[in-house]
């Protein structure tokens, strides 16, 4: 029995700064939705979630990871061609879980003050000036929760830097894309787990992504700094791995 509870113990201590990868704790929800999202703030060994927002076509931001809801709803079609009511039409969850698309306004609501909520703006082609403009109104009402917002798109994460300074940002860092930007004047970086040590010596907070087992995930935080979260897909699976 004892044997027992010092092996619980032993994996609380190892299990801190997970990120729910797009939202979902568990195969149970589809991927950036509410259901999903309350699911994983829920479970104690979760730190917070990341999630991926667009503008719609009436000005919504909406919490999708992919350009087309085709991959991820019962649906067909581009959300920059789409207006909210009809995008909540589809279901995004599973047949024994089915979701709505959310706002992000919606999402933001259930954060609970203590977890982490990184957001990843998807803008890859849209009117960044217009993003901002509704991505701004939207984050300025939840200015007490723990926002962190992010992008591979170095530019509009310099904009709204410059325009929402109440929200920490940070470049989304690849192998490649976005290498030269990690000593910029930023509030954090995201990076693949590939390439940390290229930030050996970063003081600010890190988020590590692509993180596909308990090992890796382990080997980390014994290399990184305290100030370090990790997305990674499932955490519950870390629980028995």
């Amino acid at each position: 029995m004892l044997l027992v509870i010092f092996s619980y113990y032993l994996m609380v201590i190892v299990l801190n700064n997970l990120i729910a990868h797009r939202g979902i704790n568990s195969s149970l929800f589809g991927e950036n939705t509410k259901e999903g999202i309350v699911d994983a703030l829920d479970r104690s060994y979760v730190s917070g979630i990341e999630i991926d927002v667009r503008i719609t076509r009436d000005n919504k931001i909406v919490v999708i990871h992919d350009m087309s809801i085709n991959r991820t709803s019962d649906g067909y079609g581009l959300v920059s061609k789409m207006g909210f009511s009809e995008l909540k039409k589809y279901n995004f969850g599973t047949s024994s879980n089915p979701s709505k698309i959310s706002l992000l306004r919606d999402i933001l609501k259930v954060v609970p003050l203590d977890k982490i909520v990184l957001i990843e703006v998807k803008c890859e082609i849209c009117d960044k000036e217009r993003f901002i403009k509704y991505f701004s109104k939207c984050v300025k009402s939840f200015l007490n929760k723990n926002i962190y917002v992010m992008s591979f798109n170095s530019e509009i994460i310099k904009l709204i830097k410059k325009k929402c300074p109440f929200v920490k940002c940070g470049f989304l860092i690849g192998s490649i894309i976005n290498s030269s930007h990690i000593d910029d004047d930023m509030d954090f970086i995201a990076i693949s787990s590939y390439s940390v040590n290229k930030v050996s010596g970063y003081n600010k907070p890190i988020f590590v992504w692509a993180i596909n087992g308990k090992k890796k995930y382990i080997d980390l935080v014994s290399r990184m700094n305290d100030s370090t979260y990790y997305i990674v897909d499932y955490p519950v699976r870390f629980l028995y791995n």
